[in-house]
């Protein structure tokens, strides 16, 4: 009776994890059909590029907030309690070696590596076009990367180590899919795109789901993001359109 009864729940957290990872990846979508035709049409600054982003990063937030609804119903075990700003903790090795270090010191050294990397592939990128650097569009880039950080770490990071952690004895579902989901969306994306870009946003997601597995906390998650983010927008707002 307990075996029969082990499969069957086993089962059910199988089927679970598939609707909501169907769900997630759906929301995930959502993302670029808002930065296609986004809720919020405003035009104060000269710069459409400016435009753009403003009305996208605002048009976002409710998608976040659709996917925190959703890891909410589906996570019954351990709801958001990931959502938190907890930022201590060891980090455990990728492979089998002992590890010393911990996020709460060594933490910004990765994102500062991680920043200075996708700092400098976006400056190439668009430097073909040239840059025209205006004071409003830089300081508007503090807001932008933090609305697009927590965004993007709520439905890509987020969620799936939560419902790993809520319906599995494992990791791997969460950093799997914390980092393929992520790698393939941004294939498509501003910056860093294509191969190069893919690949690079596969490892940042990697280290990002890492982060809140070990902390059990958003903390570091949103911060090395938002750190990136800052990297990348100071070029993609300050471009000659």
């Amino acid at each position: 009776m307990s075996a029969a009864r082990g499969e069957t729940d086993r089962g059910v957290r199988v089927v679970q994890l598939t609707v909501f990872s169907v769900l997630m990846i759906l929301i995930g979508a959502l993302l670029s059909v808002v930065y296609a035709n986004p809720m919020v049409r405003l035009a104060p600054f000269d710069s459409p590029i400016v435009n753009q982003t403003l009305n996208y990063q605002l048009s976002a937030l409710p998608v976040a907030g659709l996917a925190l609804l959703v890891t909410f119903v589906f996570a019954r075990k351990i709801r958001l309690s990931y959502f938190t700003l907890k930022r201590t903790g060891p980090m455990k090795p990728l492979f089998g070696r002992s590890s010393s270090g911990r996020w709460e010191t060594d933490a910004w050294i990765i994102g500062l590596l991680m920043a200075a990397t996708i700092g400098l592939t976006s400056f190439f990128q668009f430097l073909p076009t040239g840059f025209s650097f205006q004071w409003a569009y830089v300081a508007l880039v503090i807001p932008f990367a933090a609305m697009n950080a927590f965004t993007e770490e709520v439905i890509f990071r987020l969620s799936y180590v939560t419902m790993g952690a809520n319906s599995t004895s494992s990791r791997a579902y969460g950093l799997a899919m914390g980092s393929i989901v992520f790698g393939v969306s941004h294939y498509w994306g501003v910056t860093p795109n294509g191969i190069v870009g893919a690949l690079m946003s596969i490892f940042l997601g990697f280290v990002l789901a890492k982060s809140i597995q070990e902390t059990k906390g958003f903390f570091w998650a949103f911060v090395i993001h938002f750190m990136l983010n800052i990297a990348t927008m100071a070029f993609v707002l300050n471009q000659v359109a």
